[in-house]
């Protein structure tokens, strides 16, 4: 006999000679007699145009509405734009471009006019029609007083006005806000549109196509293709241009180029102004849209009546066919092997019966399978539970059996060992002689070194390995589990710190043998006290870095920071160095070139890190020097501040590690002596990170043997708390390196 799994019985399935034939002919018939009956009772209906240009006519009112509030938003944004009213005041062209010229491309302009409070424009941007470039043509000095758009503002009664204003191309939409408060405005602000364009944005429709008349009903701009007599047809009659001004939409048919038109009219209303008449045009064809409307409704018709029937079908083809399908099918993946296959019918009915029996069946024989597989199955969970816990852990971990044989390593292992290629190409088992050799005998199996972590160096990094032996529920041991760290990092800050107090102990070791030397010397003491206050200030300084050692609560200084006003600040700073300075010889002067400025910080930590800045420009300037703390004042809202002295300067091979914590160049004058000024070498590295916590930036240029300049910028903020602004990426703090200038500068 044949084997049923490999030649299951053919058969003609009752779908194909009964269902699928009925199907095909309730298909034909319904579809057939839907599309006949709804083009019958279709040729009654119609498509009423002057509805469509009513309801055009309201579509383009509430386009209109919604783009004089773009614009309107447009000009409010450019006349609060934060300096304009001062720019206005000193009639400062070149300074309102640079402030709108951003706006204007934003916000796609093709105009934007900036004129002072009587009218006279200051500056005027248009732009150039070359799509190579987009750029802004530039005007100045028009007198604009006359042009209704701009009495609108200046006439108390409004607080904005719109209007068209014609030019020797084109003809350009404007919207026109006050600058400031009072009444009149310090200067307005007008952003306007090409009329093309606006009429591009008002049609909502491809069938639709709108003309613009002036407030005289001339004809200014249309979306229709003119041609010589065109303009002619498209005239406005008196009567009509009344009646569009006071009443909804008069409509009249045009002849167009030998078509008709159905035209509508409304007011176009642009804010708080009407300036003209809106004409909406449609073509005049209301037969062949009634023709297209019933032919559309028969369609639409059949196609629903054809769709019910196929749901019909599908319900009828689920309920039967494909649930007897359904038990043949699982039926032969059983025979075939596949013992998940199952119906899930419930016995409802004959059909259901079959297939419910035919999954328990089924059920029967995958217990007694998964009984036979279920303790295999365990074990392998298991394991891979474990590979996966081992491999998600940051640590390496070794695994070996009482051999010491490897018999696991995770990723993090290999990678801290990674430098042997016998780890990354030999299997597990030969592994043991690298781990050996790496980590060295005393971790070893045998020699049960379980105790303390051990360190091993590999490749420039200090590894902690420790080891653990793993035991089994009769307390026997059954191999060995080895922990890896990379502890590079901290053995470094160890050390680091080690040097420090190393560099330490000599600093302070230096000012008393220098004490005991000058007491027992047979020169004269005079300076003496001068050499005991440079060393106190040494040891302070020693101390302070010691305490500033640890990483910066940034959270902490954001959270203390209040307003401060940057005059006090300066003056604090430079009263606090300024006798440190006179016993050193020096000058230290204050120079403010705008004042009243206020930025956002935390006193202590900012007075701290400007102080450092000074602390470092006193020790590197050779007597008689000069320093000077100047504010420079303000730009795209930070402060600018600037320390200098004419001291030895930076040398080139130190000024990129000027900001490495615990780097300390090698300074000298210029006559070759060498500079020993006590630090630990982080205090700029301190300095540096305050001032990014306040949102701030700094740099450093030198010039060897002729001074430093350090460049600060904070963020400004108001006497009372404001919202700091982003830092900009391209701020520049150009500015004379070390030049100290012969200016007088403000003194205490």
């Amino acid at each position: 006999m044949p084997d049923a799994r490999k030649h299951p019985p053919r058969f003609v399935s009752l779908q194909w000679r009964l269902i699928l034939p009925l199907f095909a002919v309730i298909l034909v018939a319904a579809m057939s007699g839907a599309y006949l009956l709804a083009k019958h009772l279709g040729g009654e209906m119609y498509i009423s145009q002057e509805n469509l240009l009513r309801q055009g006519s309201r579509a383009i009112d509430q386009r209109a509405a919604a783009l004089y509030e773009t614009r309107r938003y447009e000009a409010q944004r450019a006349a609060f734009t934060a300096g304009l009213a001062d720019a206005i005041h000193e009639r400062d062209a070149e300074a309102l471009r640079a402030l709108l010229d951003g706006p204007a491309r934003l916000g796609g302009l093709d105009s934007i006019i900036v004129t002072d409070a009587e009218g006279v424009e200051i500056l005027g941007l248009l732009r150039v029609e070359n799509r190579e470039t987009g750029d802004y043509a530039v005007s100045t000095g028009t007198d604009l007083s006359r042009e209704p758009v701009v009495r609108g503002v200046l006439d108390s009664a409004f607080v904005g006005s719109t209007g068209l204003v014609r030019t020797a191309e084109n003809t350009l939409l404007y919207t026109a806000v006050p600058v400031g408060d009072a009444n009149p405005p310090s200067g307005i602000v007008l952003v306007g549109q090409r009329l093309e364009k606006v009429l591009n944005e008002l049609q909502n429709s491809a069938l639709i196509e709108l003309a613009i008349y002036g407030p005289d009903g001339a004809l200014i701009r249309t979306t229709l293709a003119l041609t010589g007599e065109t303009p002619g047809a498209l005239a406005l009659p008196p009567e009509i241009f009344e009646r569009a001004l006071v009443t909804e939409a008069p409509v009249q048919t045009l002849d167009i180029n030998g078509e008709l038109y159905r035209a509508a009219y409304l007011p176009f209303r642009f804010g708080p102004t009407v300036l003209g008449i809106i004409g909406a045009f449609a073509p005049d064809s209301i037969p062949i849209l009634a023709e297209l409307g019933r032919q559309v409704t028969g369609l639409v018709m059949a196609l629903v009546a054809g769709a019910a029937v196929i749901v019909v079908f599908a319900a009828v083809n689920r309920l039967v066919v494909s649930r007897a399908n359904r038990v043949a099918r699982v039926a032969a993946d059983l025979t075939s092997g596949q013992m998940f296959a199952r119906t899930g019918m419930k016995a409802n009915d004959e059909i259901g019966a079959i297939g419910h029996a035919l999954d328990r069946y089924a059920d029967y024989v995958q217990e007694r399978q998964d009984a036979l597989r279920g303790s295999l199955r365990r074990q392998r969970r298991e394991a891979e539970h474990l590979t996966a816990v081992l491999e998600s852990l940051p640590d390496g971990i070794i695994v070996q059996d009482n051999d010491g044989q490897v018999v696991l390593m995770n990723e993090a292992a290999k990678k801290l060992m990674g430098s042997q290629r016998l780890v990354h190409s030999a299997g597990l088992r030969d592994l043991t002689a690298a781990v050996t050799d790496l980590l060295g005998p005393a971790l070893a199996p045998g020699l049960y070194a379980l105790g303390d972590p051990r360190q091993v160096e590999l490749d420039n990094r200090m590894l902690s390995a420790q080891a653990t032996a793993v035991m089994n529920l009769s307390n026997e041991r059954v191999g060995t589990v080895i922990l890896l760290r990379d502890i590079t990092a901290e053995v470094r800050l160890e050390r680091a710190r080690e040097a420090m107090l190393d560099r330490m102990a000599k600093d302070v070791q230096k000012p008393i043998s220098e004490t005991a030397r000058a007491e027992y010397s047979r020169q004269p003491q005079a300076g003496l006290p001068r050499e005991l206050a440079r060393h106190a200030v040494a040891l302070q300084k020693l101390i302070s870095e010691m305490r500033q050692l640890s990483a910066i609560d940034i959270p902490g200084i954001q959270e203390g920071q209040r307003p401060l006003l940057l005059d006090t600040l300066i003056w604090t700073i430079a009263n606090e160095w300024r006798q440190i300075a006179q016993a050193a010889n020096l000058t230290l002067d204050v120079s403010i070139e705008r004042k009243g400025l206020y930025v956002l910080g935390d006193e202590r930590r900012l007075r701290w890190a400007l102080g450092n800045l000074v602390d470092n420009a006193i020790k590197y300037t050779p007597p008689g020097g000069k320093i000077i703390l100047d504010i420079r004042g303000e730009t795209n809202g930070y402060a600018l501040l600037r320390v200098r002295d004419n001291g030895v300067g930076i040398a080139p091979d130190d000024l990129p590690h000027i900001f490495t914590r615990f780097y300390r160049g090698a300074p000298v004058t210029a006559n070759g002596r060498a500079i020993h000024a006590p630090g630990m070498g982080q205090g700029l590295t301190i300095a540096r990170q305050i001032i990014e916590a306040h949102g701030g930036k700094v740099e450093i240029r030198s010039k060897q043997f002729q001074g430093t300049a350090v460049f600060i910028a904070l963020p400004l903020t108001a006497s009372v708390g404001l919202q700091l602004p982003q830092m900009p990426a391209d701020l520049d703090l150009e500015g004379e390196t070390v030049q100290i200038s012969d200016r007088r500068c403000e003194k205490s």
